[in-house]
């Protein structure tokens, strides 16, 4: 949703700021480069100090940086703070798997992954259509404002309804640790090549996210 509900603004902000389509764009990178940063940051947290505590920080960042979108006076502001709404957000893109992990045998987890991936399919359908909603009716800060108020319904679910689910026999690397294992990760090759291209694919996805509301609303005139 925070990456997808705020796509057919993007020519409107570049409008509001007096920014280039480049700097527009940019505040798209920057949600994916904290996408990418936090996700190496949670799991080894998530394992040393539970579920729980990296969890609710994470989505406080998120509805903390969302509000901060939302009030940005200037586009380089709302490139910092979509930086770190992204590094909010994404707890719960790693949390979440290490819970079914923890609470599912194995083929069992394996269809709640999939219920998962379901749900991370449907919310680039409609997040769109809801954003193009509210920036019509409401301008393009009123879209941030309702990803506050959406993580704030997941810090409430969080806090309500999930209990803490590390197993006790949970390895505790320090951070260091677990970066010394991403260094032999990154040397294995039998690793790297399905990494690659599931980063490759990715990457094509990504371009055509951050580059399709300019052709389609300002080079086809598709309204937002």
């Amino acid at each position: 949703m925070s990456i997808d509900m705020y796509l057919p603004s993007l020519p409107a902000l570049q409008h509001h700021f007096g920014a280039s389509t480049a700097a527009a764009q940019f505040t798209l990178s920057a949600f994916f480069l904290g996408l990418a940063v936090g996700q190496a940051l949670y799991g080894p947290l998530a394992d040393r100090h539970g579920r729980r505590p990296p969890l609710l920080a994470g989505i406080a960042l998120y509805v903390v940086a969302s509000l901060g979108c939302a009030l940005a006076p200037t586009i380089e502001a709302l490139t910092a703070l979509r930086f770190l709404q992204a590094m909010g957000g994404c707890a719960g893109v790693v949390i979440a798997r290490a819970v079914v992990r923890d609470l599912y045998e194995p083929q069992a987890a394996a269809r709640m992954l999939s219920l998962l991936m379901l749900v991370m399919g449907v919310a680039p359908i409609l997040a769109p259509l809801a954003g193009g909603a509210i920036l019509v009716w409401a301008g393009w800060r009123w879209i941030f404002v309702a990803l506050a108020l959406f993580g704030l319904l997941c810090l409430a679910g969080v806090s309500l309804g999930l209990a803490e689910t590390r197993p006790a026999h949970t390895v505790r690397l320090s951070l260091a640790g677990s970066l010394r294992l991403f260094g032999a990760l990154a040397r294995d090759r039998r690793f790297l090549g399905p990494a690659l291209t599931g980063a490759l694919s990715q990457a094509g996805m990504f371009a055509y996210i951050s580059g399709s509301p300019f052709v389609f609303i300002q080079v086809h005139g598709v309204p937002a």
